[in-house]
């Protein structure tokens, strides 16, 4: 199953909102009814009135709204397959998040503007089958090798700093797992790694030397200014900057030695720019040089919509909440009355 439009899932993020007021208006409500009204008055003004109750018409309501966002996202399901052939190449996006990337010498930083790169050239790409990790004091696989470009770009809005504890930027780690993605040897590949550049640790010599042996082209992308800028940490109270041990703001500087050295040794191409479209230039016009391989697959044409089986679930438990919610309605009639 997927969606057609995978964009709207990010609504559940609004069910953790919902959750938390919540709980907060039931804290305060149970609190008044505690200690502002006597236990035994309260039940024979209210006798309809249950906590627990509450939870359940709150829980109720809670899967049904997560039934609509998922009826709201389009899911389908393919009914019919057919053979499409397919030219082109294998690209994996290395990604720096060490710290540093969250630099503001480049508007808004420096990983929200890597970020922006590689979603651009998603929107271009057609036929090639794309792969992304990101990387800091160790590298972690966001997304293999695959032809679902709607996903990617999904994953990549979820990317930040916080995901990796170890910091650093061992970019021999995130060579080798960038050549673990690759899984045909027939097909041309390519590695682009985007980062500030800034204290590259790893013996990487031998990563890139056995990429070379399987033709595996890396170039490089570097992100920030020469001048750099401080590094930003932030808490719930305010904001403020990276600091070293004699007290004194660290200034974060881009450097591309290191990105240049790796893309020259495997026969890739290297550019420092801050330019969201200069970039994605650079990305294409080096997948042009590579011989694109034609295979095909077998894909879905056609789909059939499953929104109505999720409709239907959140009627069903919209049925159950009103049966609950009878038992408040008679009791206010006979309040009115």
């Amino acid at each position: 199953m997927d969606f057609a439009k995978p964009e709207l899932l990010n609504l559940f993020f609004g069910i953790l909102v919902l959750t938390l007021v919540f709980y907060i208006y039931f804290i305060w409500q149970r609190d008044i009814v505690n200690n502002q009204f006597n236990k035994d008055i309260f039940k024979k003004i209210n006798p309809n009135y249950s906590s627990i109750l509450k939870i359940i018409h709150f829980i109720i309501r809670l899967i049904i709204v997560c039934l609509l966002i998922f009826a709201l996202a389009g899911p389908r399901l393919g009914s019919k397959l057919k053979t499409v052939t397919r030219e082109g190449v294998d690209v994996v996006f290395a990604l720096d998040i060490s710290k540093s990337m969250l630099v503001e010498d480049v508007a808004p930083n420096r990983l929200l503007k890597s970020i922006q790169i590689i979603s651009k050239a998603i929107d271009d790409l057609v036929s090639d089958r794309i792969g992304i990790i990101v990387y800091a004091g160790e590298a972690l696989p966001l997304m293999p090798l695959s032809l679902d470009y709607s996903m990617a770009k999904l994953l990549i809005k979820s990317i930040d700093t916080d995901m990796l504890q170890l910091q650093g930027t061992d970019v021999s780690s995130a060579i080798s797992l960038s050549n673990s993605f690759f899984d045909n040897d027939e097909r041309s590949k390519i590695i682009y790694i985007i980062s500030d550049g800034e204290e590259h640790e790893g013996d990487y010599q031998e990563e890139i030397t056995g990429l070379v042996e399987k033709n595996t082209v890396i170039c490089a992308i570097n992100i920030g200014t020469q001048a750099g800028g401080p590094i930003p940490v932030k808490n719930v109270q305010k904001l403020y900057y990276k600091k070293n041990k004699n007290g004194d703001v660290v200034i974060s500087k881009s450097s591309s030695e290191a990105l240049q050295s790796i893309s020259s040794f495997c026969n890739g191409s290297f550019i420092k720019t801050n330019n969201t479209s200069d970039a994605v230039e650079f990305i294409f016009n080096n997948m042009k040089n590579l011989d694109k391989s034609i295979e095909d697959e077998e894909v879905y044409s056609d789909y059939e919509d499953q929104f109505q089986w999720f409709l239907a679930f959140a009627l069903f438990f919209l049925l159950i909440d009103l049966i609950l919610t009878q038992k408040k309605i008679n009791f206010i009639r006979k309040i009115i009355k």
